[in-house]
């Protein structure tokens, strides 16, 4: 036990800001502490599983290769610590996940929970409310650089689906009908923006209540309130123009009506099925990738609930084939162009980038083969570790995109071949592209206050109100502790998702399956984000997560 503990103080030690990690290093001590509290606790024993190792270490090496810069250059005392950071990594790992199977989960009394329409309408309005006061106060709501381009295709009638067309199309009803009105814009706007945070005032009410009807202790509803409700990225997501938030409403809904269903949570079940719905739809519509990441987390449902909730496999297979026809046929029908082929391939980009930036040597072939997507002259020099845009938007090759599909084979053996040459460039590449979404938390970006300048009419007033100022006093307050900092890490929302999953599987608990979509939507990012720790494209996961936590630590006691 002491050898452990020293392990996990070397690997604290190492990880510090001292040490030169760019992570939030709260995350670190926060699972360092609680390993050690849980080291303390299994020292009475128990039965443990091969999972646990095997998730402990894929935690150790995520850790540890996310920092790789503090193990660079590779010298002896480098590759020791490289060497005793993983052990320690391993060590927190384990003996939380431990911790957490012996002990979980907590039995809970839903019986004496009355009342639920209350709880649900309770926690809406109060949603609503703290929302609606932020789109008075930011009227009518935020607008980013791809915002303008969604209100642009509405306003000139020229759609494409680099925009989720349906998101589009749902964005230019209110539009059109603030329009109407008033012949204002803004007012459209703020119209959609209201439509918004009913929606998401639904998907957080739906999971508060069920949360309350299986009996967690009011504690712990009173941290998931605050977390859905107070966090300024919450409420500043509610009044912004982005796909990504009615995407993660969807994924919540959706998460929650399953859990509902499989665990005959409540009386309700056509309002259930209703959010299922809804859930899948919107999840299917509203992300360009969206009916492919449902249909990988259908899979798993499908197969699981095909003989005892045949009714919800039902909705699933209706929805997957209806939004088919919507997304493929329909779209052909209307002409409405598809999305950047290029955007699937960020890591593959940045990886060849990456050889290209560190003057590494290419035969001729290799060099005449890349010349035919890239500018080769501004490859290495617009390598930027963090993002692919520079690469995509200064370097590819636009005109040959036609060439380059009639002639795949021949540029995946190109890719292939670079690899096997250099693999660690590889690795770092894919390591410095994706590690926000599986390591601990990065300063980078989360939301605007702003809305970009226009042409199209769309305003925010020069002047501060009142409540502009009362809400950027609270998020100064809710943003400044470091304390704070894990509910903003994605890496620590999608450790706890993975761990939850695991945990639940190996309890035989079917609750693992409201963490699939969460985790197919983060495989995704894994193997082709073009940013390295984009918030909102993890927004899913950071909804998701307190329902899956929750339910994973608590369950009704049985009759």
């Amino acid at each position: 036990m002491a050898a452990q503990a020293l392990l996990i103080y070397v690997w604290l030690t190492d990880l510090s800001a001292l040490a030169g990690t760019d992570t939030y290093y709260s995350v670190y001590l926060l699972l360092g502490v609680a390993a050690l509290l849980c080291l303390w606790d299994n020292r009475k024993g128990g039965k443990s599983r091969p999972a646990l190792w095997v998730l402990a270490g894929l935690f150790a090496l995520a850790a540890t290769l996310g920092n790789h810069e503090i193990y660079e250059p590779a010298s002896m005392q480098n590759r020791l610590n490289f060497v005793m950071d993983l052990l320690g990594g391993f060590c927190v790992g384990y003996q939380i996940l431990f911790c957490m199977l012996r002990r979980l989960p907590l039995r809970t009394d839903a019986g004496e929970r009355k009342h639920p329409k209350w709880v649900f309408w309770g926690a809406f309005a109060a949603v609503a409310l703290i929302d609606l006061g932020f789109l008075l106060a930011r009227y009518p709501g935020i607008l980013t650089r791809d915002s303008i381009t969604t209100v642009s295709q509405v306003v000139f009638g020229s759609y494409d689906n680099t925009m989720p067309y349906y998101h589009t199309r749902l964005v230019g009803l209110f539009v059109k009908l603030g329009l109407a009105l008033t012949g204002d814009i803004n007012v459209g706007l703020a119209l959609f923006h209201g439509f918004q945070i009913g929606l998401l005032a639904t998907a957080l009410a739906c999971a508060i209540t069920t949360l309350y009807q299986i009996g967690v202790p009011g504690w712990a509803l009173g941290l998931v309130f605050f977390v859905y409700a107070l966090l300024p990225y919450n409420m500043v997501y509610s009044v912004t123009l982005w796909k990504d938030v009615p995407f993660g409403a969807s994924a919540l809904l959706l998460a929650t009506a399953i859990y509902r269903r499989v665990n005959n949570v409540g009386r309700a079940a056509k309002w259930d099925y209703t959010a299922l719905t809804l859930g899948a739809v919107g999840m299917a519509l509203m992300r360009t990738n969206g009916w492919a990441a449902l249909l990988v987390a259908a899979v798993p449902l499908i197969i699981v609930l095909r003989k005892k909730k045949r009714r919800l496999v039902r909705v699933l297979l209706t929805v997957l084939v209806l939004s088919w026809v919507m997304i493929s046929p329909v779209l052909k029908a209307l002409n409405v162009p598809g999305t950047d082929p290029v955007e699937a391939f960020a890591v593959p980009m940045q990886q060849v980038a990456r050889v290209v930036a560190n003057d590494r040597e290419l035969t001729q072939e290799q060099q005449e083969l890349l010349g035919e997507i890239f500018l080769m002259d501004k490859l290495g020099e617009a390598y930027d570790p963090q993002t692919v845009d520079p690469v995509k938007y200064e370097t590819f090759r636009y005109d040959q995109v036609d060439h380059i599909r009639q002639n795949a084979p021949r540029y995946l053996k190109l890719y292939a071949s670079i690899g096997l040459r250099y693999p660690g460039d590889y690795l770092k590449a894919w390591i410095d592209e994706t590690r926000g979404y599986w390591n601990g938390g990065y300063f980078y970006w989360i939301y605007t206050l702003q809305t970009q300048e226009n042409i199209l009419g769309i305003t925010q007033p020069a002047g501060t109100n009142l409540l502009a100022r009362l809400y950027a006093a609270w998020f100064r307050f809710a943003e400044k502790p470091t304390a704070l900092q894990p509910l903003y890490s994605i890496g620590l929302q999608v450790w706890i998702l993975i761990a939850c999953c695991v945990l639940c599987v190996l309890q035989g608990r079917k609750q693992w399956l409201i963490a699939v979509p969460a985790l197919v939507l983060t495989l995704g990012l894994w193997l082709g984000t073009p940013v390295y720790a984009e918030f909102r494209y993890a927004y899913p996961m950071m909804l998701c997560a307190p329902l899956v936590l929750m339910t994973t630590l608590f369950e009704p006691r049985e009759e």
